[in-house]
């Protein structure tokens, strides 16, 4: 059942720094050891428990720790890492899942991998172990939003633990920084991994699903034996899962990227075109004659418009004007586009297969010496289907000659009559900008090969009454992303300037069109490793006080850590294109609607150490107080404290509290990163606001634009720095109920973010209204923001506005700093009750997490755009984004909930679990007014039952699970399938059967 192993609520009790406590730490070992009995021996197995380093510590009882034994995990029904976190009431959202990852591209982490996020205080914040020690991190990362843009960040991959064959997950919800050190700053989740166990599971688990044609198979084989007249035991735990692709056609729900017929009508967002997720970029383009100057004749005969342009529309269709082939007509651009429907080849989820196999190996020796070893292997392969490429930033331009053009030479097949173009096009022909289209000629196909081996070796022992343990381990986790059917930016001009029928055709609606010559395959290949060696010395009774035992751990720890960022050539400037304003690298890639990437790499190593201490003070008064000292090889050192304690008040009352500092390091990309530049849809404010302002009658301002953003590496970033403090109770009013509640806060300093591009038109806007437009030829406004020169009309809307013009804005030039305070605070309940009666074994779980506070203080140059909006002088509906109240916002939902009641009598067996994740709102969907759209709260129910039988004399265990019974679907949102994956699923009912055999 999940319950808690008591929590340690940090309390500041005025101790002194965290020096101090590491010399008290080391004197208490120091004397200890000369005090010790060489002879004795300590006889009893002791369980060291995540949030304590000594064995068989009396203080662990009041830690804020979450066990979910591996009964509680079986009957959640789960089959992966992300979904098992996803169902942790305190894990917040998993911002590396696969529906979301869309935006990113190449970018963005992709195959099977899931997130940690402990109190959704980001990715990165929470230290992830296997047994006690630091895990690899994924390979490759992605970026998540701090501040007012988007930061890589990386984390542990949930998806290489197994969610069978382990013996529990642990969950510390709190900081711990001082214990297990950097990263440590929303908590620790340990996965504890079966030992010394002998005999053979077997394990058969097949899932179908009520509204999908997608089925899941999951085989798990646990053995082990011992040996050597029980001094060596070897386990292996094996796991095999495989699953179907689900497509976005698979479902009305997400068949149609516009979403608008899903909006009830009396809905404020009714008819919002925010809802039309589909795209003016199509295999039904449109072209530009490039100005009413260059139309020549063309739009009084109707074949243009009076700016030169026409569209492209399927032959047959009612906005058809003129034919253009077999296969395609045109209009003169006087109806809406013809749109793409994204979701028309994309995938939700991949189809996948994952392997994941460990060993542990123990065995000791006559002197009692114990050897530890563990190997851990996973890989993965995953296909994913996302939809074709559109040109940006990068524009394209049909050339006069192409074989295909309608507007080409005189004499050529497929120039059309001068019935429809008239006469005075010219015999050369007319090069043709492309304003819109669509590379949809066959989706994107993303294979993702990723892989992670890990080997421990590890030694324990005691001298006299000391326990001592070192252990070294190397891993590696590897990646391979391959996406298919991409578009070379310099081989696609190259085929739309070819005379020859080999030329690509933009004009057949993608139909025998000669796009494979363009086609690209486009890689990128990630790796991290890791190295460590640690060695500790604990004894848990080093002083007996009146009130009990004193124990001390003291020990040193290595890491070694590195990553390595390998781009596709055309991606990382080894093949370099040229755009037609003679643009090229490092602001453009050679990959279609893909920004540059250069490659990256990095290292560090890292020296840490550390003591605890556990002290009764009293009868029933527990004191833990721990300090760790790590110094980094490219950022520094520093050294933290940590202070705990549980009192039983009275024999069902604990009261328990801590108190710690902890840090984050900035990860090595952050770091090591080189010169990145990102293309973006970003609102110009000082353009917004001279729209607003500039009697902008004709429309000529368009506000929101594909903006670049240009960030690098900064080896002058610091580590962020926390303050966790929390306080709470635990009551056992009769026997087998446990009532548990905890206020915790996190206060953590120089978050690592970026300003972001629209903070940074913001603050170029408030420059120009404070300076008017007595001077503009001398003023500077913010030079991060790189603009083109303003046109004749565009300059007289500013100017009309009262500030000086501006351009639109093609550049912002950011860079990784470490911005101000973030602030996170809420509080937990359980309830866990267990009851035996004449009618079976009964177990009841509660757990909830409420977020109080969730808030990112704005410092610098946030605080004075926010001043100057108190002030009057910059317009209040002017978003100061990433810097406010954080609570509710985009999936920070303010409470999760999940219960359990199972049964158990004879052979039979059953449970009903619930889940419920709180409403939040959207921000992208506030109205003018302040008018948030809230996306409701998402409660699902799950059950199971199970048989326990004898199958020719083997103990076998049947279950029949449904989740999500009710079939509850995900409220809408306006998301790339309809609904906000990062927090939510919405695949409706599913069954499995999962039948165990054990010989």
């Amino acid at each position: 059942m999940m319950k808690p192993i008591p929590k340690a609520i940090k309390a500041n009790l005025g101790m002194p720094r965290a020096a101090w406590l590491a010399g008290l730490s080391t004197l208490l070992l120091a004397s200890g050891i000369q005090a010790q009995d060489e002879n004795a021996k300590q006889q009893l197995e002791e369980i060291v428990v995540v949030g304590s380093q000594i064995k068989g510590a009396s203080i662990t009882e009041a830690l804020a720790v979450t066990v979910v034994s591996s009964e509680d995990i079986e009957i959640m029904g789960v089959d992966s890492g992300d979904e098992l976190m996803a169902l942790i009431p305190e894990n917040g959202q998993n911002f590396f899942n696969e529906a979301e990852n869309i935006s990113g591209g190449v970018n963005s982490s992709r195959g099977d991998v899931g997130a940690f996020n402990l109190r959704n205080l980001g990715t990165g914040n929470t230290l992830v172990l296997l047994n006690g020690r630091r895990l690899v991190n994924n390979a490759s990362y992605q970026t998540e939003e701090v501040g007012g843009s988007f930061i890589p960040v990386n984390t542990v991959n949930s998806q290489m633990l197994p969610v069978k064959g382990i013996e529990r997950v642990e969950i510390l919800r709190d900081g711990a920084s001082a214990i297990y050190g950097a990263d440590a700053v929303a908590g620790v989740v340990n996965t504890v991994l079966k030992n010394d166990f002998e005999g053979l599971n077997v394990s058969v688990k097949w899932t179908e699903y009520d509204n999908l044609p997608r089925n899941d198979q999951n085989l798990t084989l646990e053995w082990g034996q011992s040996f050597n007249g029980g001094r060596t035991n070897v386990g292996v735990f094996g796991n095999y899962y495989s699953r179907d692709r689900v497509r976005a056609s698979d479902d009305p729900r997400w068949a149609n990227a516009d979403f608008s017929d899903r909006v009830p009508e009396n809905s404020l967002w009714f008819g919002d075109s925010a809802w039309r997720n589909d795209s003016a970029n199509s295999l039904g383009g449109q072209f530009d004659m490039q100005g009413a100057s260059n139309e020549y004749g063309a739009s009084a005969a109707g074949a243009v418009d009076s700016a030169g342009e026409f569209q492209v529309f399927p032959l047959g269709s009612p906005e058809c004007q003129y034919q253009l082939n077999q296969y395609a007509c045109a209009n003169a651009d006087n109806t809406p586009i013809y749109r793409s429907n994204l979701n028309e080849f994309r995938d939700i989820a991949s189809e996948l297969d994952r392997m994941s196999l460990f060993v542990n190996i123990n065995h000791e020796f006559e002197s009692g010496l114990e050897s530890f070893t563990e190997i851990l292997y996973y890989e993965a392969s995953s296909n994913l289907r996302r939809h074709g490429s559109y040109p940006s930033p990068v524009k394209f331009e049909v050339g006069a000659q192409n074989y295909y053009n309608p507007l080409g030479p005189c004499g050529s097949p497929n120039r059309l009559p001068d019935s429809i173009i008239g006469t005075d096009v010219p015999c050369d022909g007319v090069t043709l900008l492309i304003d819109n289209i669509r590379f949809d000629e066959a989706p994107r196909i993303v294979d993702t090969d990723v892989d992670t081996y890990r080997f421990l070796q590890g030694f324990r022992g005691t001298v006299g009454e000391w326990d001592w343990e070192s252990a070294v381990s190397i891993s590696k986790a590897t990646s391979n992303d391959v996406t298919h059917n991409r578009v070379s930016n310099t081989l696609m001009q190259e085929a739309l300037n070819d005379p020859t029928p080999a030329a690509y055709n933009p004009f057949s609606m993608g139909i025998d069109n000669n796009i494979e010559r363009a086609r690209i395959d486009v890689y990128r290949k990630n790796e991290t490793e890791l190295k460590t060696f640690d060695v500790k010395f604990s004894n848990n009774n080093i002083y007996e006080l009146p009130a009990g035992p004193v124990g001390v751990v003291g020990g040193l720890e290595w890491r070694e850590e590195s990553f390595v960022d390998d781009r596709d050539p055309r991606l990382d400037g080894t093949i370099q294109a040229v755009d037609l304003n003679g643009v090229t690298y490092p602001y453009i890639s050679d990959v279609v609607n893909s920004s540059p990437s250069a490659d990256s790499k990095g290292s560090r190593k890292v020296n840490s150490a550390f003591a605890e201490v556990q002290i009764p003070v009293f009868t029933g008064f527990d004191l833990q107080l721990a300090a760790r000292w790590e110094d980094f090889s490219d950022v520094g050192s520093t050294t933290v404290g940590k202070a705990a304690f549980g009192w039983r008040l009275f024999e069902p009352v604990l009261l328990r509290g801590s108190w710690s500092e902890g840090y984050r390091v900035p990860n090595l990309v952050t770091v090591n990163e080189g010169f990145v530049a990102r293309q973006n849809s970003r609102t110009d404010w000082a353009c917004e606001y001279a729209k607003a302002n500039g009697n902008d009658t004709l429309d000529v301002l368009d506000c929101v634009n594909s903006t670049q953003r240009v960030a690098e590496g900064s080896d002058q970033l610091v580590p962020e720095e926390s303050t966790n403090t929390s306080i709470g109770f635990v009551v056992e009013p009769i026997e087998g109920l446990t009532i548990t509640v905890d206020y915790w806060s996190i206060e953590k300093e120089g978050t690592i973010g970026l300003f972001g591009e629209e903070n940074h038109m913001a603050l170029d806007l408030l420059y120009r209204i404070q300076a008017g437009t007595a001077n503009c030829a001398g003023e500077t406004f913010n030079t991060a923001v790189v603009r083109d020169d303003p046109s004749a009309d565009e300059a007289a809307v500013y100017t009309a506005a009262g500030i000086c013009p501006a351009g639109t804005a093609v550049t912002v030039f950011d860079s990784y700093e470490n911005l101000d305070t973030r602030t996170v605070e809420g509080h937990d309940i359980g309830v866990y009750y267990d009851l035996s009666t004449d009618f079976g074994e009964w177990s009841f779980s509660y757990n909830g997490s409420f977020l109080d506070t969730f808030e990112q203080k704005a410092g610098g140059a946030a605080a004075e755009l926010i001043a100057a909006q108190k002030a009057g002088v910059l317009p209040l509906d002017i978003p100061v984004d990433g810097f406010a109240d954080l609570v509710g916002r985009d999936g920070n939902q303010d409470e999760k909930h999940r219960a359990k009641l199972s049964w158990r009598m004879s052979e039979f067996g059953a449970s009903l679990s619930a889940y419920k994740i709180g409403d939040f709102y959207q921000s992208s969907l506030t109205l003018a007014d302040g008018t948030r759209y809230v996306i409701p709260s998402m409660t699902t129910y799950d059950a199971t039952f199970d048989y326990r039988t004898d199958v020719m004399g083997t103990k076998t265990r049947f279950r029949l699970g449904v989740k999500n019974f009710t079939d509850e679907r995900a409220p809408l949102a306006d998301r790339y399938f309809g609904y906000f994956s990062d927090a939510h699923t919405d695949y409706g009912r599913y069954m499995y059967l999962d039948v165990r055999a054990s010989f």
